[in-house]
């Protein structure tokens, strides 16, 4: 009876030990919940509404990269935050499930220009706990300009396919046209004609003072005034002698003679010319005094007006549920906004 005791004592014993044994297992398979939140955020098992984000991030980045300024050269990054998408009114917050704001500054999608015609464009999204990113090949088809293509490349969305999903976008369209000003008010300033401008005149008459010159008065005043004359003179040059009296600088019409002196046998040279007398003299000069008036008269006038070809650019909305529709990115138009579609 002893013995049957012990072995049940015994029994009891390892059934515990089995039991601790089988707990200290699960623990080891099964994390906790604190051990569950430890686990990287890049697990594969995303919530359903952090994918949602992710590819709405991506279809934003998509169409903002289809008409900005593409890397250079091969191995060149560029990428913009979710931030400046945000801004920029390419998408709207972007939220997880508890209702918290995605990071817009760590968020971003980045474009890398893998060959000639060839991008990869990584769409990355930081969400709280979740965070994870998406790669996608993008060709020459996928943007508007600056990049050409060696081969055809099959976009992986097709531009102009409208596309149903959780969003849709409103594009703003611009729309040019020329009109022609208003007609200026009638001036008197000349205006000419251009491929520009459109000139119209017309003949007016206006009165306008003009002034008329009266009958003269004369007077008469004395002023002291100076004369010339000239009268002849002659002068004497001898060969090789300086002469006594030299003939002035303001002498004229001098005419020469060569002679010979009887008396000593001398050659020289007589000039007669005429020599300026000046003399200060009175006289009278008479001074008109004109009394002017002035008349109204008619007189034909031109005036003018014109009007200016203007150019001038309207908006249009237009809603999408495709970011990337190329007709309306041909047309020149840019996302503005973009709202949830309730089903």
């Amino acid at each position: 009876m002893y013995e049957s005791k012990e072995t049940s004592i015994r029994g009891i014993v390892v059934t515990i030990l089995l039991i601790i044994l089988v707990i200290c297992v699960l623990i080891w398979i099964f994390p906790t919940k604190k051990d569950v939140k430890g686990i990287s955020t890049n697990d594969t098992l995303l919530s359903e509404v952090y994918g949602r984000n992710l590819r709405i991030l991506q279809n934003a980045g998509r169409s903002y990269y289809y008409s900005a300024t593409l890397p250079k050269n091969v191995g060149d990054s560029t990428s913009i935050t979710l931030n400046d998408l945000v801004e920029k009114k390419m998408l709207l917050d972007l939220k997880d499930k508890n209702g918290k704001l995605c990071d817009k500054k760590a968020s971003y999608v980045q474009l890398t220009k893998k060959s000639s015609s060839e991008y990869e464009m990584k769409s990355y999204l930081s969400c709280g706990k979740e965070a994870d990113y998406l790669l996608a090949t993008l060709g020459c088809a996928n943007f508007k300009s600056n990049c050409k293509s060696v081969t055809p490349v099959v976009p992986d969305v097709k531009p102009d396919e409208e596309v149903t999903g959780d969003y849709k976008y409103l594009y703003k369209c611009p729309s040019s046209s020329k009109t022609w000003s208003s007609w200026s008010n009638w001036s008197t300033d000349p205006v000419y004609e251009t491929s520009t401008r459109k000139v119209e005149t017309k003949i007016g008459v206006e009165q306008r003072y003009v002034k008329v010159q009266g009958e003269p008065t004369v007077t008469y005043v004395t002023k002291e005034v100076e004369e010339t004359n000239y009268v002849k003179a002659t002068y004497y040059q001898y060969e090789g002698k300086t002469p006594s009296k030299p003939i002035p600088a303001n002498a004229r019409n001098c005419v020469a003679q060569a002679r010979t002196d009887l008396l000593t046998g001398e050659n020289y040279t007589r000039y007669d010319c005429e020599i300026p007398q000046v003399k200060k003299v009175t006289k009278q000069e008479p001074v008109y005094n004109y009394n002017d008036t002035y008349q109204l008269v008619n007189t034909t006038v031109t005036y003018y007006r014109y009007k200016t070809l203007k150019n001038s650019t309207s908006y249009t909305e237009k809603w999408s549920f495709n970011p990337n529709n190329k007709t309306l990115l041909d047309e020149g138009c840019t996302v503005i906004k973009s709202e949830r579609v309730d089903k």
